[in-house]
């Protein structure tokens, strides 16, 4: 434990601090640890990230690492891969898992669209259409429907029809 305290202090120390540098830059660091933690990395990685950090239980074991002045970035995407695992971002949240696990998670939640939009109720929208023939814009239109949207064009009063499911609302 005392090992874990000071590789997880001397990793702090070693960040370099982001002066002078446009904000958009990400910073870089060095690290140089025998048999640490995987947790006390990525925690560390997540602190100079200016990330709150979820990971999951099945992330155990350690890691080696001998880097010189690279992006923290590059680092966690280093520490990540050499044992197996992935990461998902949601805003400043940064959750870690196995490959496997995120892999599963995003399948069933394609399956759950998929199934959203095959039970969906449909609607239809009514789009006039000026500075075009709304007959041209017909294949760009059918390009994003779900399938089970159509398209059609009332050309008397150039009006594009479409009829699908409504998008889901965004958080």
């Amino acid at each position: 434990m005392r090992h874990a305290r000071a590789v997880f202090l001397a990793l702090t120390l070693a960040a370099t601090p982001a002066v002078a540098r446009p904000p958009k830059e990400t910073k870089r660091i060095s690290l140089d640890v025998t048999r640490a933690n995987v947790h006390d990395v990525l925690r560390m990685l997540a602190d100079v990230g200016r990330l709150n950090l979820v990971v999951s239980e099945e992330v155990q074991g350690t890691v080696t690492l001998s880097l010189r002045n690279v992006a923290w970035t590059e680092a966690l995407d280093v520490v990540l891969a050499s044992r197996g695992l992935g990461m998902e971002r949601r805003g400043s949240v940064l959750r870690v898992a196995s490959l496997k696990t995120l892999q599963e998670e995003a399948e069933t939640l394609a399956r759950l669209k998929q199934a959203r939009e095959q039970t969906a109720p449909l609607r239809t929208w009514l789009i006039p259409v000026n500075y075009a023939k709304a007959s041209e814009l017909l294949p760009h239109v059918q390009g994003v429907l779900s399938p089970r949207g159509r398209v059609s064009v009332d050309a008397r009063t150039n009006t594009l029809i479409v009829t699908d499911v409504e998008a889901p609302k965004l958080p």
